[in-house]
């Protein structure tokens, strides 16, 4: 889970570089890219790391998925403070949070069996 997890936590760490850099240099459509997977990264941030675990153990995928949300959830409000334009937007923090909480709860769902 661990291993899962940096991994995980490096690839974000590379796009959020990546993002800055774009954004740096005015480099609208790679910007625009990254964004959308850093969106998609941390919307589906703990069912990723679950999918880094053990292949074969549900067990171990709704385990790693339930150690990994807080971080999600945390990762999810920044992602909503820069969709509201670096400041607090009630529309954005529930779009963001309620993405990610419908995709963690289906993830856990599914790995319940």
């Amino acid at each position: 889970m661990w291993r899962a997890l940096g991994l995980n936590v490096g690839v974000f760490g590379l796009l959020f570089g990546l993002h800055i850099v774009f954004a740096a240099r005015g480099m609208d459509t790679p910007f625009a890219m990254v964004a959308a997977l850093i969106t998609v990264q941390v919307v589906a941030f703990g069912p990723i790391t679950a999918l880094g675990t053990s292949p074969e153990a549900g067990i171990e995928r709704r385990r790693a998925l339930r150690r990994s949300t807080p971080l999600s959830l945390a990762m999810a409000i920044g992602l909503a403070w820069a969709y509201g334009g670096m400041a607090w937007s009630l529309p954005a923090l529930i779009g963001v949070l309620g993405a990610t909480v419908v995709v963690h709860g289906a993830a856990d769902r599914r790995w319940s069996a």
